[in-house]
């Protein structure tokens, strides 16, 4: 495997691991005491994945919450200043392909890894036409005290953390459906051709800021 392939796999590893992470609610069932949290539904990690991904379609929906008068305006404000000015709509992107249900990459092999080393298990549900209708994700606790015991020694990884419990505090609750939904209401997502690149959208967002805020990026 050549290096940049490499290096994308364990960002791919990382990446999905800490979203199964931060995204789980608690959970326990007597019969699998090691089984400490539950992820459910793959659309989810993969819209999810993709604001993680894509630093300038989740400033585009903070500045729709903005908008909506739900959330602190000046608080997002501030967000999105900041990740303009670390250019991270440039420096922190990794593209998306467009699929049937919308920004997609397979994640099987990721998924297989994760388990394989004993931080996840994983478990699916079929339905009377055998198609795959549930996907569960448990973390272990393995995984748990391994991240608690890692996390402080490595501060590369404070970036994924802070941005992931950023996503988590202002979309956190939506599910993968809706997470969908919202993504496919702007122009250069849902009109991107299938097995394309979807387009970024930094200048949309540029615009939108300076007319919400009368300011620049």
């Amino acid at each position: 495997m050549e290096e940049n392939q490499l290096i994308k796999t364990y960002k791919d590893r990382l990446r999905i691991f800490l979203i199964l992470y931060y995204f789980s609610e608690n959970y326990h069932e007597p019969k699998t005491p090691n089984l400490k949290k539950l992820f459910t539904s793959e659309v989810r990690i993969q819209k999810l994945d993709f604001l993680l991904r894509n630093p300038d379609y989740l400033a585009f929906e903070l500045l729709n919450l903005a908008r909506g008068n739900t959330h602190n305006n000046q608080e997002i404000k501030e967000i999105i200043k900041e990740i303009f000015l670390k250019q991270e709509p440039v420096l922190r992107r990794i593209e998306m392909e467009k699929f049937f249900f919308g920004a997609y990459e397979d994640i099987d092999d990721v998924i297989a890894f994760l388990k394989s080393i004993e931080l996840i298990e994983f478990s699916s549900t079929k339905n009377l036409e055998l198609k795959i209708t549930e996907k569960k994700y448990f973390i272990t606790e393995k995984a748990i005290t391994t991240l608690e015991n890692k996390l402080p020694k490595l501060p590369a990884l404070n970036w994924y953390v802070e941005r992931l419990n950023l996503i988590k505090k202002y979309f956190g609750h939506k599910t993968g459906s809706q997470l969908k939904a919202m993504q496919y209401k702007i122009e250069e997502y849902e009109t991107a051709s299938w097995g394309d690149y979807i387009n970024d959208i930094k200048a949309k967002v540029e615009k939108d800021f300076f007319e919400l805020y009368g300011e620049k990026l």
